[in-house]
C-alpha cells in the first residue's frame, strides 16, 4: 500500500503510517491505505493483536493541510462534508475492532494523530514523544473521534482544557494523565510493543473489546 506498511507476524498485526518526509501527516491516499490495513486485520482471524506505529520518528503530525487547502479550494460544501464523512468507516474499524489494539508513538501526535492514538488499548510512548490537539491552531473542530475518546481517556475537564489550548503535552505528562501506559526508549519502542501484541495472542478470541467503548 502506498505510505503505508502492512506486516502480519506470528498473530500480530504491525501498521506503519509511511510518509515521514511529510511526518507521517494523513492525506487521502494514506486513510485509504489505512482503510484497507483497518478493515485487513479485522477480516483476519489470523491477526490476534495490532500494533500502529509511524515511522521515521514521527508517530502522525495530523492531516495534510496542504492537501486539504487545496481540497477545500475547489469543494462545495457538500463535497467537503462528503470528504469529512469518508473517514467514518475507518474510525469505527479502529474503535470497534475485536482485537487489542497498540500504539506505539515516537515523536509528534498531533491532531488527528493524537486523535489515532487515541483509538487504541493501550499507547507506548518514546520520551520524545509529544502530543497535541492543534485543531483549534487551524481553526478547526477535534475529529477521528477525539471529541468521544479524550474525555474518556482524562475526564471531560482535562479534555476540554487540552483541546482549547491546543497546548503540547510531553510524554511524562501523557503518562501522568493516563494518556499512555509506558514511556519506553525509541530504539526499543516498537519492539515492546509487538512484545506486547504478542502476550494477548494466546488469550480466548472472544469478541470483547467493542463493549469497552460502546461507540455509536
Amino acid at each position: 500500500m502506498p505510505d503505508l506498511d502492512y506486516q502480519v507476524r506470528d498473530g500480530v498485526a504491525t501498521i506503519t503510517l509511511n510518509r515521514p518526509q511529510a511526518r507521517n501527516a494523513l492525506s487521502a491516499e494514506m486513510k485509504d491505505a489505512l482503510t484497507m490495513a483497518a478493515a485487513a486485520v479485522a477480516g483476519d482471524e489470523a491477526v490476534r493483536a495490532v500494533v500502529l506505529t509511524g515511522a521515521g520518528g514521527v508517530f502522525c503530525a495530523g492531516g495534510d493541510l496542504r492537501g486539504m487547502e487545496e481540497a477545500r479550494a475547489t469543494a462545495s460544501v457538500e463535497s467537503w462534508r462528503e470528504r469529512m464523512r469518508a473517514v467514518h468507516p475507518l474510525i469505527r474499524t479502529l474503535i470497534e475492532l475485536d482485537k487489542p489494539l497498540i500504539a506505539a508513538v515516537d515523536g509528534a501526535a498531533y491532531g488527528a494523530g493524537f486523535s489515532l492514538a487515541l483509538m487504541a488499548d493501550f499507547v507506548l510512548a518514546s520520551p520524545r514523544a509529544r502530543f497535541c490537539l492543534s485543531f483549534m491552531r487551524v481553526g478547526l473542530v477535534p475529529d477521528f473521534a477525539a471529541l468521544y475518546t479524550l474525555p474518556r481517556v482524562v475526564g471531560v475537564q482535562r479534555a476540554k482544557e487540552l483541546m482549547l489550548s491546543a497546548r503540547e503535552v510531553s510524554a511524562d505528562e501523557a503518562l501522568r494523565l493516563g494518556i499512555t501506559m509506558e514511556i519506553v526508549p525509541a530504539d526499543a519502542l516498537l519492539a515492546r510493543a509487538q512484545a506486547l501484541g504478542h502476550s494477548f495472542t494466546g488469550a480466548s478470541p472472544l469478541r470483547t473489546r467493542p463493549l469497552l467503548w460502546e461507540y455509536g
